[in-house]
């Protein structure tokens, strides 16, 4: 069996971000044969009362809850537990690049590290300078010392092997998945679509839809911004509504930012977090989906999006064109989403797009495929040994 730890999440089930869920699909399609897979979870975040999860062993420990040492405070806890106890990993999967610090240590332990960096996160504008840095020389660290890096787009593999010439053997492209069939048969199990809309006070195929952590760097100021002023130019998006869905800790400046932006507008809702069943809803009911993060990788939610057939409205970025291409629209500023906005109302061929995206989504970003690229690699770590 090849004994595998999970680090540097909040933990599971998923019920936060990205990296929950791709931790979450992963548990679920790994063999069980084959891989002994350990979770460290928070529990200050995430209080799951069971031992045991997807066939998983949970172990939940705590964290430093300050912005900048939750993560890797929570990290460093999971590491000494897992040496003092006696659990001797053959390989320790990693997300966050901000974990880096730790990966020299690992290494003295005897434990290969698989790091999962995302994108570049020292250009998120919710880091002041110093954590800027520390980010930015993260990068440098998990060049020199992790075993393997994992890019979820092309775009960060390509940054990694430009600015920090790491080789070819040592960082591979794995993407994101999205969301699958199964998921979307439990939604349908769980209560029927008009009741979650109602509770939100939104209408079907009527609200742009923005999910994501309520970060200046995922920008939902803009599309608030975008859409008052499109409503001005475009009378028949006065009855359309823009639907905020998410929440972030550490954030509550920006949050009072966006309230007072909206204006007491009441086409602006803003829903807090929604998860699993709830967050399919209320994706599948929207008019569109609008991305306007500027920072990051391959973005989960635009591939989850995508696999739910959404039209999509899309920043535009390399990561963003090289996960979308042709299967949606792109904008690069607040005026030409203002008038793209008005433009996709109005688009007389607009449900070609959902059938491109949600193709595309199937052919590229499939669960199935992604898990069995990752039992791979781990195979060939412990062959390599």
């Amino acid at each position: 069996m090849i004994k595998v730890g999970f680090f540097g999440t909040r933990g599971v089930p998923a019920s936060y971000s990205g990296f929950e869920t791709f931790y979450d699909k992963l548990l679920k399609r790994l063999p069980k044969n084959e891989f002994e897979i350990y979770v460290f979870n928070r529990y200050n975040y995430l209080q799951y009362p069971f031992k045991y999860y997807k066939g998983a062993r949970v172990i939940s420990l705590p964290s430093i809850p300050q912005k900048h040492l939750d993560t890797i405070s929570h990290t460093f806890f999971s590491l000494i537990y897992s040496v003092s106890n006696g659990i001797q990993f053959d390989i320790a999967l990693i997300c966050n690049v901000g974990n880096s610090l730790l990966l020299p240590l690992f290494r003295i332990f005897g434990i290969k590290t698989v790091l999962n960096v995302d994108g570049q996160d020292w250009r998120r504008q919710k880091w002041e300078k110093f954590a800027s840095l520390y980010l930015k020389a993260s990068e440098k660290v998990a060049a020199s010392f992790a075993d393997i890096i994992v890019a979820d787009s092309l775009d960060v593999k390509n940054y990694y092997l430009q600015n920090y010439k790491v080789s070819e053997n040592r960082i591979v492209y794995i993407p994101y998945g999205g969301v699958d069939e199964e998921d979307i048969k439990m939604a349908d199990m769980f209560g029927d679509d008009e009741k979650l809309l109602k509770e939100f006070g939104l209408k079907k195929n009527k609200y742009f839809l923005f999910v994501g952590r309520l970060v200046p760097e995922n920008s939902p100021h803009t599309l608030i911004s975008a859409f008052k002023k499109a409503k001005s130019i475009y009378p028949e998006l006065n009855d359309f509504q823009v639907s905020i869905v998410g929440d972030a800790p550490y954030s509550e400046k920006y949050k009072m930012f966006l309230k007072q932006l909206s204006g007491g507008d009441k086409s602006i809702v803003f829903t807090g977090y929604v998860f699993s069943s709830g967050y399919i809803k209320l994706s599948r009911n929207a008019f569109c989906f609008v991305l306007c993060a500027q920072v990051g990788g391959t973005h989960p939610v635009l591939v989850e999006q995508m696999s739910l057939g959404n039209i999509i409205l899309c920043y535009d970025s390399p990561s963003n064109r090289e996960v979308l291409q042709d299967s949606g629209f792109f904008f690069d500023s607040e005026d030409s989403l203002k008038d793209l906005l008005g433009k996709v109302v109005n688009h007389q061929n607009i449900s070609e797009f959902r059938k491109k995206a949600k193709e595309r989504a199937r052919e590229f970003y499939s669960w199935d495929k992604i898990s069995s690229d990752y039992a791979e690699l781990f195979r060939q770590i412990v062959v390599q040994r």
